[in-house]
């Protein structure tokens, strides 16, 4: 709770001048362009003043109006501060208890009243001298985008992309909703239940006489695509954009209705499908800056432009293009924007803050530090927080920069900021994830006081109900140490959503469960916990320098490994996974790529990870290293891999060694390291995994013996397999005969190892197979029938085997021949499946049910346009991570799913 600070008082006090300014609404106007021209900031003498804390973390932008300063937490909890004082006026609790939690809809000023909305589906309008309650609107579905405050107007637009217009008082002027008029979905649209009959009727209407639907037919798709989890931002007035469905909106209001201006769609380039916003904004003019993302890191900031009638897209904002042939990483946020300058923050180390000349086409880097939270721009400066919790100020005139500690008397690290700043009367209000809101201003005192520390990272509301316990976490990407990739948690329908959560990155593997917490680890170097029953943020990390690393956390007695790969350097991390503080660091080479998203596995107190070894660039120095485009070849001529690199694989470069390191658990000390280069190159391309104490790896060296040969490479092997001694590191057995083919790991139960992938084995065949091999002796049991491939990993379960291909048919296997039982067409493009029997879980939370031969039995809400990942069942709950759309949610299932509403159902 707060603290009054009286030696900050009195300076706050003697600094105020004798007119207040305001900074109304996120990113100062409904523009959302952060363009605070008329805001003079005095950077000289900047510190911090002083800190309040809040109930819970808090991820919204502070507001200010005639010298009062409006902040919302995470718990929905919103309260009133006298900006001379910092004495708290007045507070606010909102409805929804523990499920209502992750606000991120910031306040807004409209007249005498301050509006928010809320997770749990209220939006509240408070008369702001008070705090009471004016009105309390029931959307029935979250708010995550921050009210627009224009003329008499304001604008409110939920999770589902409904959008009301509202008066200052709270009035309903009128609502329009994007899924019934323009996705022509009229059910409930949080419902498995509703999207499937919607989608089997769609499918019956379009089917051909005479044929059958599959398991493909019938499901949601990037189509359907609706949610609605950024800001809109409001251009001319009275025009309404919506980022909604990877689409963006022009909505009018007319007065007393809407109209539906355009639909802006972000043209064909790294893929069609509409893509996420994750981030919108305009400038004065009524240009709308939309940063998006499809797939892969492949993203930019695109311009759309309303003239009359008519909406022009297709130019871009230059150098902010990426893909994974590029060097640079997506941003996730808005952007600000003065004139024919852009200001854009990414996460990405060595250009956390980017300005962009759109008449010079020019960029220059303002700072370094890596950061999610959007910038705000005043008379002379531009101003954002980073993920480490640190104020940049930064001057537009020189670029030089003034970087101001976080919190006093705490770690800095510990509080990321992740909302933009607001600044008022040579203020700057700043929130933080720690639950604190900072007042930076000029000759702060000695020692300012700290705010009582909220531990916003301990777990409020623990996970309940009959398999709570930890022998049914999903504790690993590939449900446990053997890779089988399955459980058994009585999955049934009907699903019900039970929480929904923004994500600010980009993420290739499953939901990690342990301690009652769900584990993320994004593809630009966050790793961020939250609670399972929740999904309340318990705290987020991140490291410097690490660039696509598609790889998952491991949870294992109250720690967390994560393998975290960059092209300058790469660490596995042990965390402690209550509070997310650094435990022990370990280097390692290679690249994670599309194949390796494993983390460690833990054989006793051994912790042991698998990769490669050799040069890595964005782009590769010849075809066979490259994800497509024109290779380029150093100026030295050297072999150097793209990092994220090609499927087909004939052979790797030469300083491509395959390495294993086994580390202490405890320690992080090397306990011993294997070199298999005798035996080939390559490494990125292998699978590890862990039965009856045994350690198994498995490594692919390219299939193209011949050419390998006139390469000077070894021409012995295509591949190798062995059993290692996890505590030794002892070789026990090894064969060339069985090996992973890329794109996939090993897979172990019973007594059996199953070994799949992408590539063919050997040259001059076009087959895949799955190999079972006695795990004993490495003996091969049988080989499949022929597949198209087996990527990921082989799905073992108590009933199934389960392998799915690249955007082709997923296969069920007779474990004991290996002969293909039936088959699924599930035309997925890259999907990681798991199975909780007797279901395969795919893309949008798809359950197919293999005891009906592949049935459809429930399919959407569809809150992904891409389709790289299903969800994962753990603890009794079901928990999905969109790859492409910033998303992450929990459904429950069966009857125990009427007990567990979700927040904005709780009534």
């Amino acid at each position: 709770m707060q603290r009054l600070l009286l030696p900050a008082t009195l300076l706050l006090a003697s600094a105020m001048p004798a007119l207040s300014e305001d900074w109304p609404q996120f990113m100062f106007n409904a523009a959302h362009s952060g363009n605070a021209a008329s805001v003079e900031l005095d950077a000289g003498s900047l510190g911090l003043q002083a800190s309040v804390a809040m109930t819970d973390g808090i991820y919204s932008s502070p507001v200010v109006a005639d010298g009062r300063v409006y902040v919302v937490d995470g718990s929905g909890c919103a309260a009133c501060f006298d900006t001379t004082t910092l004495q708290e006026v007045w507070r606010f609790q909102s409805k929804g208890g523990g499920q209502n939690v992750n606000n991120v809809s910031s306040p807004a000023i409209a007249g005498n009243h301050v509006h928010f909305g809320t997770s749990s589906g209220f939006h509240y309008v408070l008369d702001r001298s008070n705090g009471r309650v004016v009105a309390e609107i029931d959307c029935g579905e979250p708010i995550f985008s921050t009210p627009v405050v224009a003329r008499d107007r304001v604008y409110v637009a939920t999770l589902g992309a409904q959008v009301l217009a509202l008066t200052f008082e709270g009035k309903p002027v009128w609502k329009w909703d994007f899924v019934k008029e323009v996705v022509g979905f009229d059910g409930n649209r949080w419902s498995g239940e509703s999207w499937a009959a919607f989608c089997e009727k769609r499918m019956l209407a379009s089917l051909k006489p005479g044929t059958q639907p599959t398991s493909s037919d019938g499901r949601v798709t990037w189509k359907d695509h609706f949610v609605c989890s950024r800001d809109i931002c409001l251009i001319k007035d009275r025009i309404v954009v919506i980022p909604a469905g990877g689409r963006t909106l022009f909505l009018e209001d007319t007065g007393d209705a809407p109209k539906l201006k355009a639909t802006g769609e972000i043209p064909e380039w790294s893929g069609r499908e509409f893509p996420a916003t994750f981030g919108q904004s305009a400038d004065d003019d009524g240009n709308v800056y939309v940063q998006w993302h499809r797939r892969d890191n492949a993203g930019r900031v695109d311009i759309m432009r309303l003239e009359g009638g008519t909406l022009k897209t297709g130019d871009f904002v230059p150098g902010t293009d990426t893909n994974i042939r590029m060097d640079g990483l997506l941003s996730f946020s808005p952007v600000a924007i003065r004139g024919n300058e852009v200001f854009r923050v990414k996460p990405e180390t060595g250009r956390g803050l980017i300005r962009h000349d759109m008449s010079t086409k020019k960029l220059q880097t303002l700072s370094e530090a890596g950061a999610i939270a959007p910038p705000v721009l005043t008379q002379q400066h531009v101003l954002f927080g980073d993920l480490n919790g640190s104020l940049h100020v930064v001057s537009l005139k020189d670029g030089s920069s003034k970087v101001l500690a976080g919190n006093a008397g705490k770690k800095s690290s510990r509080h990321p900021i992740t909302a933009p700043v607001a600044v008022a009367d040579q203020r700057i209000y700043v929130t933080t994830e720690g639950g604190d809101l900072l007042v930076f201003g000029s000759h702060p005192p000695a020692k300012p006081v700290a705010s009582d520390s909220q531990n916003t990272f301990k777990i409020r509301s623990p996970l309940t109900g009959p398999r709570a316990d930890a022998k049914f976490d999903w504790y690993t990407n590939y449900g446990n140490f053997a890779g089988q990739n399955s459980n058994n948690q009585d999955l049934k329908p009907p699903l019900r959503m039970r929480w929904a959560r923004r994500l600010e990155g980009t993420v290739k593997h499953l939901p990690v469960c342990g301690g009652g917490r769900l584990y993320t680890h994004t593809a630009e170097g966050q790793v961020i916990a939250c609670e399972q029953d929740t999904g309340r943020l318990l705290w987020r990390r991140w490291w410097p320098d690490v660039y696509l690393s598609f790889t998952s956390p491991l949870y294992i007695d109250g720690r967390l490994l994560v393998p975290q790969a960059g092209m300058k350097k790469s660490f596995v991390r042990c965390l402690d996974a209550a509070t997310g503080d650094l435990l022990w660091e370990a280097p390692f080479t290679g690249s994670p790529s599309w194949s390796r998203q494993f983390p460690p596995v833990v054989a006793g107190k051994v912790a042991i990870y698998a990769s490669g070894s050799g040069d890595y660039a964005p782009q590769g120095s010849e075809k066979p290293y490259t994800f497509g485009g024109a290779p380029v070849v150093p100026a030295d001529g050297s072999e150097v891999m793209s990092f994220i690199y090609s499927n087909d694989n004939p052979y790797y470069p030469k300083n491509h060694h395959p390495r294993i390191w086994a580390w202490d658990l405890e320690t992080g000390r090397v306990v011993w390291e294997k070199d298999f280069f005798e035996q080939g190159r390559g490494g990125n391309d292998c699978g590890i995994c862990v039965l009856d104490g045994r350690l198994y790896y498995s490594v692919f060296f390219g299939y193209d013996a011949e050419t390998k040969r006139r390469r000077g490479l070894p021409v012995e092997n295509n591949g190798l397999t062995c059993c290692i001694d996890p505590k030794t590191g002892d070789i026990l057995w090894q064969t060339n005969q069985y090996y992973v083919t890329s794109k996939c790991t090993l897979s172990a139960r019973d007594g059996r190892l199953y070994i799949g992938g992408y590539n063919k084995a050997n040259a001059g065949t076009d087959d895949r197979f799955v190999w079972c091999l006695d795990a004993s002796t490495g003996k091969l049991v049988w080989k499949s029938d022929a597949v198209t491939s087996a990527l990921n990993v082989v799905s073992v379960g108590e009933r199934f085997m389960f392998s799915n291909a690249l955007r082709g048919k997923g296969n069920v296997f007779d474990s004991a021949t290996g002969k293909v039982v039936y088959s699924i067409q599930t035309n997925y493009a890259c999907c990681r499946f798991t199975l909780s029997e007797p279901y395969v879980l795919g893309a949008n939370m798809d359950m197919i049910d293999l005891s009906q031969n592949g049935r459809l039995v429930s399919t959407g809400p569809a809150i992904d346009s891409r389709e790289c990942l299903g969800a994962v069942v753990s603890n009794g709950r079901i928990f999905y991570t969109s790859q492409a759309s910033g998303f992450v949610v929990s459904q429950t299932y069966g009857p125990e799913s009427k007990d567990l509403p979700p927040a904005w159902e709780a009534r």
